[in-house]
């Protein structure tokens, strides 16, 4: 893949949908159509083998629908849920989708703006990276060095930055604080980013910093595996 590109699979048994869809990704600079399907099964088996980085999936068709695709995927990409029917919104958001969009989409900036928060999980364009970061803190500027953070969990308005001996709560989102941060850490959740040697254990769904259990969301469970080392 191209450091600028997503490669991106489509998944709809309507093919005027997959044609839409198609159409929108290859006019959007920083996607790729890797391929497109109007069978799920087949999708899935391509899925696994060629690994993409976005999913644009329908949730009802045959022998296999969407949210058991999704399932079934030993390693799910970051996926947007395409489909006419909102019932599924809250199943597909517990299986940690990036977006949801209704059908008919023939809206290129509603598509847009789906896509582009995968490309913000995907691509992050790093404003800065440094070994210390200043909180504020009531009416100080308190410099906190990076090394100390353990991990920065999100709370509405509020991002709370969390050390060995302190919690600063600051008034910025994730997106801001991720871009402000080094690559020794990682987003693995849209409510979570970790400091990477701080991480005591992971499982299927979760890891472990000191007594702290984090959810770790399936789409970033790969880019979390491919950022640790294994034995």
């Amino acid at each position: 893949m191209s450091s600028d590109k997503l490669k991106v699979v489509v998944v709809d048994d309507d093919p005027v949908q997959v044609e839409i869809i198609s159409s929108f990704v290859e006019k959007t600079n920083f996607l790729k159509l890797q391929a497109s399907f109007t069978n799920p099964v087949e999708a899935m088996e391509s899925i696994v083998n060629d690994a993409p980085d976005l999913l644009l999936l329908d949730v009802q068709m045959p022998d296999l629908n969407g949210l058991e695709l999704i399932k079934s995927l030993p390693k799910c990409p970051a996926t947007i849920i395409v489909t006419g029917n909102k019932e599924y919104a809250i199943e597909a958001f517990e299986l940690d989708v990036t977006d949801y969009l209704l059908k008919p989409v023939d809206s290129y900036p509603r598509f847009l703006k789906a896509v582009n928060k995968v490309k913000g999980a995907k691509i992050p364009e790093k404003e800065h990276t440094t070994e210390s970061l200043f909180i504020k803190e009531e009416s100080l500027l308190v410099n906190v060095a990076t090394k100390d953070i353990k991990y920065l969990e999100a709370c509405g308005d509020y991002v709370k930055v969390f050390t060995p001996t302190k919690v600063f709560i600051v008034h910025s989102t994730m997106g801001k604080m991720e871009k402000s941060l080094s690559a020794d850490f990682i987003r693995v959740h849209r409510s979570y980013i970790v400091r990477l040697d701080q991480i005591k254990n992971i499982d299927l769904s979760n890891l472990q910093i000191g007594e702290k259990i984090i959810p770790v969301s399936q789409s970033m469970r790969p880019t979390l595996m491919s950022r640790v080392r294994t034995m």
